[in-house]
C-alpha cells in the first residue's frame, strides 16, 4: 500500500480560517475568554497611565500644574487620565497636594494592573487548556471512528505524535503566544493612539514604518509554516523509531540491530533538529530587521522632537509622556514579532488536526439493528483492493454459509484469507459485490450492531496494560458478572495460570500483556470472545502461539463454543480444520476449492498438495502439522 503523507496542511482552509476554527473550540467559555482579554487590556493601559502619571508629576515638580492659567498658551499640557484622577481625589477650590495624590494614584495603577494581570493570565491559560483538551479528545474520538484502511497507510508514531507533540504546538499558540499577542497588540494601538492626542503630527512617523513591519512578517509568517509542518514530520518519525523500538526489543536485541536502531534515531533527531535550527535561523533574522525598523523611525522622531521649535510647543511633562512612549513601543513590537513563529506553529499544527478530524470515517449508513442473527452468509462476486490503483487482492468471491457452520479458509500466505475474513466485520468495503447476513446487505446494517454479533480470535493479540480481569471484560464486555468471567476464562483454560499468579484477575500484566507468555495472552484473547457469546465467531490463527499441549485444551474449547455458532476459521495446523463442516482453499485472491477434508483430498488438488508436503517435510505425528 502507499505510505499516506504523514503531516499534511489542511487542503481547503486559509491560516485565517484555521485560526477561526480554532477559536470556535472556546465559543462555550466566550465569557471567561473575554475577561481575560479585558484583564490583558487594562494591564496594558497602566502602561500608558504610568506614562502620564510620570509625565504629570514632571510638570508639577516644574510647578506648571499649580497654576495652570501662569503657563504660556502654547504650552499648556495635556490633561490625561492623571488630571482626571486629580480632580476626582480633589475638591473644588482646594489647591492639589501632588505630595499625597502622585503616591495615592501610583499605588492605585499598580493593583489594578496587577488584577487584571491575574485575571487576564489565569482565564487565558484556562481557556486555552480547555481549547486544547477538546482538541486531544476530538483527535482521539476521530482515531475510534476512522477505517482500518487509514490505520493501515499512516504510521503508528505519526498518529501518536499529532496526539501529542502536534497538540503542545497549539498549546504555546493558545497560550502564551495569544497572551502576548492580546497583551502586546493592545499595548501597542495604546501607544500609538497616546502618541496621535500628544502630537498627532510627529505620530503619523509611526504610520509610515508599520506597513514594511506588516509586509515582513507576512513574508516570515508563510516560512515559519511551512518549516512548522516539517518539525511536525520530524518530530512524527522520532516517535515512529521510538515505538517500533519499544514494541520490538526483542528483535533488535537477537538479530544484532542496536547500532542500527541508533543510527536511524539519530538520522531522525538530526533531521528535527535541523527544522528547528532554520526555525530558529529565520526567526532570528526577522525580529532584529523589525526592531531596527522601529529603532530607525524612533531615532527620526527624536531628531524632529529635540527641534527648538517643536520643544516650545510641548510642556517639560508632555515631552517626557511622548519620549517615554515612543521609546516603550520598542518592547512590545519586539514581543510580536517574537511570537509569530509560535503562532504560526500553531496554526500548522490546528491545520494538521483538522486534517485529520476531516477525514472521512467509516462508512455507516445502515439502520437495520437485530437483537439476534441466526448467522447465514452469502458471498456474491465479492471484489477488493486496496487502493483504487492496486490490483485486487480478492478476485470473484463466491460462497454461501449456512446457520451454524464451521467454514475453514486455508492457502499459503498472502492467498487472501484475512483479507476475506476482514469483510465480515466490515473492517474493510468491498470494491464490488455484495455479501449478506441472514439475507440482508451488510451495509443494512448499523455498523456497532453488526459487529455486536461477532466475536474475534486473531493470530496478533491486542491486550492493555491494565488487570487481567479488566483485560477479559474489556469494553461492553464489563457489565458481565465475575462469575461470567471466570467460567469464561475456565473454559480457555486460563484460569489455571491466573490462579497462581500473586494478584489473580488483579494482575497488571503489561504493555500489550508482555509480562504474560504467548500461550497466557492467546488464552485470554479466546477467553474475551467466549465471554462475549456472539453467534458468529472468527478465528484468525486463534491457536498459533500455543504449544500441542495447550492448543488440545483449547481446541476442545473451541470445540465446544463453536456448536451452534457460523464460525470462521483460518489456521494452519491441520488438527482445527479437518473437522470443519466446509473447507475453502484460497489462491491468489481466489477460492480454487471447497469441500471436507476427506472430498478435497480426493480431489488431489491445492488443498492435498498443501496436505501432503506437511506430511513430507515436517514428518510430524498426526495432528501436528501445519499447512504453510
Amino acid at each position: 500500500m502507499a505510505q499516506q503523507e504523514p503531516d499534511v496542511q489542511h487542503p481547503k482552509m486559509s491560516s485565517l480560517q484555521i485560526y477561526i476554527r480554532l477559536l470556535s473550540y472556546v465559543k462555550r467559555y466566550l465569557g471567561i475568554f473575554f475577561l481575560s482579554i479585558l484583564g490583558l487590556i487594562i494591564f496594558s493601559s497602566m502602561e500608558i497611565a504610568f506614562i502620564d502619571l510620570f509625565g504629570y508629576t514632571v510638570n508639577a515638580i516644574g510647578g506648571l500644574t499649580a497654576d495652570s492659567a501662569a503657563m504660556p498658551e502654547n504650552v499648556k499640557q495635556n490633561g490625561g487620565l492623571t488630571v482626571f484622577l486629580v480632580e476626582v481625589f480633589t475638591e473644588e477650590g482646594e489647591l492639589i497636594d501632588t505630595r499625597w495624590v502622585v503616591p495615592l494614584i501610583m499605588i492605585l495603577i499598580a493593583v489594578v494592573r496587577g488584577v487584571s494581570f491575574f485575571i487576564g493570565g489565569y482565564c487565558m491559560t484556562y481557556v486555552s487548556q480547555i481549547l486544547v483538551h477538546n482538541l486531544r479528545v476530538d483527535v482521539f474520538n476521530k482515531y475510534t471512528s476512522l477505517p482500518a484502511s487509514y490505520f493501515d497507510a499512516s504510521m503508528t508514531g505519526h498518529l501518536v505524535a499529532r496526539a501529542t507533540y502536534t497538540v503542545s504546538q497549539i498549546t504555546q499558540a493558545a497560550t502564551s503566544a495569544l497572551k502576548i499577542m492580546i497583551r502586546e497588540g493592545a499595548l501597542v494601538i495604546g501607544l500609538i493612539s497616546y502618541l496621535f492626542y500628544l502630537n498627532w503630527r510627529l505620530a503619523l512617523i509611526f504610520m509610515i514604518v508599520l506597513p514594511l513591519i506588516g509586509l515582513i512578517v507576512l513574508s516570515v509568517s508563510k516560512r515559519f509554516r511551512r518549516l512548522a509542518l516539517k518539525i511536525q514530520s520530524s518530530m512524527g518519525d522520532v516517535a515512529q523509531v521510538t515505538q517500533e523500538l519499544v514494541s520490538g526489543y526483542r528483535d533488535m536485541h537477537l538479530y544484532g540491530a542496536k547500532y542500527f536502531e541508533r543510527t536511524r534515531m539519530k538520522a531522525a533527531s538530526k533531521n528535527s533538529r535541523t527544522q528547528q535550527m532554520k526555525l530558529s535561523v529565520t526567526e532570528s533574522i526577522s525580529t532584529p530587521v523589525i526592531q531596527l525598523l522601529v529603532a530607525a523611525s524612533l531615532s527620526f522622531l527624536m531628531w524632529l522632537v529635540l527641534d527648538p521649535s517643536v520643544l516650545s510647543q510641548m510642556s517639560g511633562g508632555d515631552f517626557v509622556k511622548f519620549l517615554a512612549s515612543a521609546a516603550l513601543l520598542a518592547k512590545p513590537i519586539r514581543a510580536l514579532s517574537g511570537i509569530n513563529s509560535k503562532i504560526q506553529q500553531g496554526i500548522a499544527a490546528a491545520g494538521t488536526l483538522f486534517a485529520t478530524l476531516d477525514t472521512s470515517e467509516e462508512v455507516d449508513e445502515g439502520v437495520l439493528e437485530k437483537n439476534q442473527v441466526d448467522g447465514q452468509f452469502e458471498f456474491t462476486n465479492v471484489n477488493f483492493a486496496y487502493a483504487a490503483n492496486e490490483k485486487n487482492v480478492l478476485n470473484g468471491i463466491n460462497f454461501s454459509v449456512q446457520a451454524g457452520e464451521t467454514v475453514a479458509i486455508v492457502g499459503r500466505s498472502g492467498s487472501g484469507k484475512s483479507t476475506l475474513v476482514s469483510m465480515i466485520p466490515r473492517f474493510y468495503e468491498m470494491g464490488s459485490g455484495k455479501i449478506t447476513l441472514d439475507g440482508k446487505d451488510l451495509k443494512s446494517y448499523k455498523l456497532e450492531n453488526l459487529r455486536s454479533h461477532m466475536a474475534l480470535v486473531s493470530q496478533k493479540v491486542n491486550l492493555f496494560n491494565d488487570s487481567i480481569y479488566n483485560n477479559i471484560a474489556y469494553g461492553a464486555l464489563a457489565k458481565c458478572s465475575e462469575k461470567e468471567v471466570r467460567n469464561a476464562t475456565k473454559a480457555a483454560h486460563a484460569l489455571e495460570f491466573i490462579e497462581q499468579l500473586p494478584q489473580g484477575f488483579d494482575t497488571i500484566i503489561g504493555d500489550q500483556g508482555v509480562k504474560l507468555s504467548g500461550g497466557q495472552r492467546q488464552r485470554l484473547a479466546i477467553a474475551r470472545a467466549i465471554l462475549k457469546d456472539a453467534p458468529i465467531l472468527i478465528l484468525d490463527e486463534a491457536t498459533s502461539a500455543l504449544d500441542s499441549q495447550t492448543e488440545r485444551y483449547i481446541q476442545e474449547a473451541l470445540e465446544g463454543i463453536m456448536r451452534g455458532r457460523t464460525t470462521f476459521v483460518i489456521a494452519h495446523r491441520l488438527t482445527t480444520i479437518e473437522n470443519a463442516d466446509r473447507i475453502l482453499t484460497m489462491s491468489k485472491g481466489k477460492i480454487v476449492e471447497q469441500g471436507k477434508h476427506a472430498e478435497l483430498l480426493e480431489l488431489n488438488g491445492h488443498y492435498a498438495k498443501l496436505h501432503n508436503k506437511i506430511t513430507i517435510e515436517q514428518k510430524s505425528p498426526p495432528g501436528d502439522g501445519k499447512l504453510q
